[in-house]
């Protein structure tokens, strides 16, 4: 049984002085917060030698976010049931994690699970999962996916320190503490917020980067940055740069080449959902700039693959079949220049989204690697799609800043005749039953974020590529995470595609390189396996 000693509706107001967004600038003082930050108290046996306060998020109220009375409206969304399953191992045992069908139906491999780690998937209720020891074979348990839960455990020692300790070596009992103690903080979280925990409790810190408010739909932020619109495309400036981004020289380049008419470029983030936290911004990008990307795409081989670098295979007839590459921040001033608008747009300095310099180094002390990922450029025919998924992973145990996305940037270089919308199927809202779309534009931009203010990962940022119906779809993806480490961190990733048109995708980080392709009538498996160095010169 858990006690919580606080919740939203009677907490103790905080310490700091606090301000809203609008006069966040004049309130001297104070600082900023999020108003769905609650403090919770989290006792000494789970925080560590006192009790602490964590800063926890509570869902606002559906009314609030139509600037209406309190609970004068109640929630709604789609009839859509998937939900994201994280697994975790809190034995010394290496287990390995099958797909059943049914029981006692066909198994198909879906992951391994190395000691006191844990790894998750797009589910939903109803999956089937037989957890077996890797080395004896042994089924040792079986997990059934269920509606609103995402927390799946195999602990051969039930919770209890004592116990383990019998068994465990030191750092292998430290481990499990750092496991079980999760869990107990997801008891007092989940009684608090109405949310499972999903991250790492004592690890997984609040985003260091800044998060727009969404409070309500509509509400506008407006962005003024230098990096005005190009209205026509250079021909001549496919040369290379700096790893550590253009120079003035080069950037002065382009001056010819902007709307004479801009001083600077106002882009209006508005939004379009609050939970999960989605931004529309329209005219990101000129007509100049998207032909200018369709041109650098035109000298790229697209490979019909998931993630990665530039590939060349081919992946008929599943759900996720569209065709991408990658494109570093190096390929030309252009690029960079779109770069440098979109820290303007998350309001992180420029410099995270480049290698940096030695004198740099104290933006980011513990590393000079981007926050960034290459921009993904993806191509969909008709009849292609991406479905549900996160873009969010669990990270290994032993990294200790738990690096993961933070946010999101979809760019789209086209209109699309007829489907290809972008879903959002766990929108919650207080007027309709549907999931949120939207239609790709050429030129618009939507921002939305993976995390949560308080660094739990937002299940509800799960989203899909809906199917091309008539035409075909371009667009980039911008990936920012909360840390340089993403980059260069093992990653498995595994695709499962079925007949029925079911995706299920299971990220895993692994030291290990692994392929693996199973094919049927009825299904197909496979995996991909990349590895990014540290010390790769980007």
């Amino acid at each position: 049984d858990v006690t919580v000693t606080a919740n939203a509706d009677n907490h103790d107001a905080s310490e700091t002085k606090t301000c809203t967004w609008e006069s966040r600038h004049s309130c001297e003082g104070s600082v900023y917060r999020d108003p769905n930050l609650f403090p919770m108290k989290v006792p000494a046996d789970i925080a560590g030698s006192d009790d602490a306060e964590f800063l926890a998020y509570v869902q606002p109220d559906v009314a609030a976010m139509y600037n209406e009375s309190e609970s004068s409206l109640k929630p709604k969304e789609s009839r859509f049931s998937g939900l994201f399953a994280k697994f975790i191992n809190l034995s010394s045992r290496k287990l390995t994690v099958y797909w059943e069908v049914r029981k006692g139906g066909d198994r198909s491999f879906m992951a391994t699970l190395v000691p006191f780690n844990a790894a998750a998937t797009a589910s939903f209720p109803g999956h089937r999962f037989v957890v077996v020891d890797a080395d004896t074979n042994k089924d040792l348990t079986t997990w059934i996916v269920e509606k609103d839960n995402s927390l799946y455990t195999y602990d051969p020692f039930n919770g209890s320190v004592e116990t383990a300790s019998k068994t465990l070596n030191p750092s292998d009992l430290e481990l499990y503490e750092l496991q079980r103690d999760n869990l107990e903080f997801n008891k007092i979280y989940e009684a608090f917020t109405g949310r499972q925990w999903l991250g790492l409790y004592k690890r997984k810190n609040p985003p260091r980067y800044h998060m727009w408010p969404a409070e309500s739909f509509g509400q506008t932020h407006v962005v003024k940055t230098g990096e005005t619109h190009l209205i026509e495309a250079p021909q001549d400036i496919h040369s290379k740069i700096s790893k550590f981004g253009a120079t003035q020289e080069e950037r002065a380049k382009l001056a010819s080449f902007r709307d004479p008419n801009q001083s600077e470029l106002a882009l209006n983030l508005t939004v379009i959902s609050v939970v999960p936290r989605v931004f529309e911004i329209r005219n990101f990008l000129s007509p100049a700039e998207v032909d200018h990307i369709m041109n650098v795409a035109t000298g790229i081989t697209l490979g019909e693959s998931t993630t990665g670098s530039n590939t060349e295979s081919r992946t008929r007839g599943g759900t996720r079949t569209s065709r991408n590459s990658w494109i570093k921040r190096d390929q030309d001033v252009v690029v960079d220049s779109i770069h440098r608008r979109a820290a303007d747009l998350l309001q992180i300095d420029e410099a995270f989204f480049r290698h940096r310099a030695q004198n740099e180094s104290m933006l980011l002390p513990e590393s000079s690697f981007p926050i960034t990922e290459r921009l993904q450029l993806v191509h969909y025919d008709v009849g292609q799609q991406y479905t549900a998924h996160h873009d969010f992973i669990i990270p290994p145990l032993k990294d200790q800043g738990q690096a993961s996305r933070f946010a999101t940037l979809l760019l789209y270089l086209n209109d699309v005749e007829e489907g290809g919308e972008t879903s959002f199927p766990r929108f919650l809202n207080g007027k309709k039953s549907e999931i949120l779309q939207v239609k790709p534009e050429r030129g618009l931009a939507i921002l939305f974020y993976n995390q949560l203010p308080d660094g739990n990962y937002d299940e509800r940022s799960q989203h899909a590529a809906k199917p091309v119906i008539k035409g075909e779809k371009w667009l980039t993806n911008f990936w920012v995470s909360h840390s340089d480490r993403w980059h260069f961190r093992p990653t498995l990733q595994l695709h499962h595609i079925l007949v029925r048109g079911m995706l299920t995708m299971f990220r895993l980080s692994t030291r290990y390189g692994i392929h693996i392709t199973r094919t049927k009538k009825t299904e197909k498996w496979l995996t991909n396996f990349w590895v990014w160095d540290p010390h790769y010169k980007n």
